[in-house]
């Protein structure tokens, strides 16, 4: 299990890689929706995931959408770019290990009650 963290690490990390420098110049991503997850794969996402650094990430579905939500903050709708990816349109990245059991946010720094942390702040999960 802790190889497939460090896989999922690695894999967020160098998803972050090409669009580190254009994350310098911009403050928001414009994703559209062309991408469709079937509300069944979402659902399997939806849980609680205690996180790296202490906080609690949780996922929520509400018909074909699906949030994210630190601890006790707001809830912020996140798009998906793959069927196991997801980000903000303030630019976190969330990706999710094939059976949703495991999860990696970098960026993390760009949702709403994370903790003050320097950019390019990547977390870890397991449920």
């Amino acid at each position: 299990m802790k190889t497939a963290l460090i896989a999922l690490a690695a894999a967020l990390a160098f998803s972050a890689l090409p669009a580190a420098h254009a994350q310098e110049t911009m403050q928001q991503i414009k994703v559209s929706g062309g991408l469709y997850v079937a509300p069944s794969q979402l659902a399997e996402y939806a849980n609680a995931y205690r996180l790296s650094n202490g906080q609690l990430l949780r996922f929520t579905q509400s018909g074909n959408h699906f949030y994210t939500q630190v601890d006790n903050s707001r809830r912020v709708r996140i798009m998906p770019v793959a069927n196991n990816e997801f980000v903000s349109e303030q630019g976190a990245r969330i990706v999710f290990s094939q059976y949703g059991d495991e999860v990696g946010v970098s960026n993390f720094e760009k949702l709403p009650m994370a903790q003050i942390l320097p950019a390019n702040t990547m977390v870890v999960a397991r449920r």
